[in-house]
């Protein structure tokens, strides 16, 4: 069996004055994960564990098989293994966007580095925007010449920590296109910080939810929709009711220890209800209503 892009074993690691432990995971090349979870959760952290940024306090993380080399053992990070694209760009804003990608491959010959650098302009489609200055792209254009820059040296890994939180539907949703593809294309393995779940759903072969630092529920996309672990899972991917386990109710509930949690969507007419107010979103309309003392959203 091939040796995964990247291993994970009883990862535990610090954050601020808390410890947490995140567990065993893998990723296999040619797949996307995407990390979900509430803010705080401890995404950016495993994120920068994953890099070397930090060392973890148990456990490792193997790349290819080699455990990640940290700031404590080496002078900077090694970006032949993994490629890092933050939230904010740090491109050289008077340099085009070639010179920028190009400038992490001076060790090679200037004609594989000039052919490595068109690989990476057609695979994040930049053509005709790669003899410009950055500072005169779009934000969109500028996390694609990030995204070919933190892969220039073909590293088997690309993380990407919320790279895309500042652009609109359509960029954001073209970039993860080819991302994608670039993923199957080249055969690596990537890690992205999503903050829109239906983004998630989109691109990943692998969705990890993280609460406290904890891996909670891994797996297929349509398998953690289908049968998520807790109401605070469900709660990521649609409009859901949580009331107490003894609430008289009916419908298809499911218990979540002293709760009980069904979607929006499930909850049947209910005989008496009140209308409190309707609203549109991106899945239906949605109304809250209040029958018998509760109050209930309903699709």
């Amino acid at each position: 069996m091939p040796v995964p892009a990247v291993h994970i074993e009883n990862l535990s690691f610090a954050f601020d004055t808390a410890t947490f432990h995140f567990g065993d995971a893998e990723v296999r090349s040619g797949e996307v994960v995407v990390l979900l979870g509430p803010s705080g959760a401890g995404k950016s952290t495993l994120m920068r564990l994953l890099r070397g940024e930090l060392d973890p306090l148990e456990g490792a993380v193997h790349i290819v098989g080699e455990p990640v080399k940290t700031l404590k053992k080496m002078l900077v990070l090694d970006e032949t293994k993994a490629g890092w694209v933050p939230q904010l760009d740090d491109l050289q804003p008077m340099l085009t966007a070639r010179e920028n990608i190009a400038h992490h491959l001076l060790r090679l010959e200037e004609e594989a580095r000039d052919q490595r650098v068109d690989a990476l302009v057609r695979a994040m489609q930049l053509q005709g925007q790669d003899q410009l200055p950055v500072r005169s792209l779009s934000g969109g254009q500028r996390q694609r010449v990030s995204i070919a820059k933190a892969m220039a040296n073909q590293p088997p890994v690309l993380l990407m920590d919320e790279s895309l939180a500042q652009l609109d539907l359509r960029t954001k949703t073209g970039i993860l296109i080819d991302v994608k593809q670039m993923v199957r294309d080249a055969q690596i393995a990537a890690i992205l910080v999503l903050h829109d779940p239906s983004d998630a759903l989109m691109i990943a072969d692998q969705l990890w939810v993280i609460k406290n630092g904890a891996l909670v529920q891994k797996g297929k996309p349509e398998d953690i929709v289908k049968a998520p672990e807790s109401h605070a899972i469900a709660g990521l991917f649609d409009h859901i009711n949580v009331v107490a386990s003894t609430a008289k109710i009916p419908g298809p509930w499911r218990l979540d220890g002293e709760e009980k949690w069904l979607f929006a969507h499930e909850l049947p007419a209910l005989e008496g209800a009140v209308l409190l107010d309707r609203y549109t979103t991106p899945s239906g309309s949605l109304r809250r209503i209040s029958w018998n003392g509760y109050e209930l959203l309903q699709k």
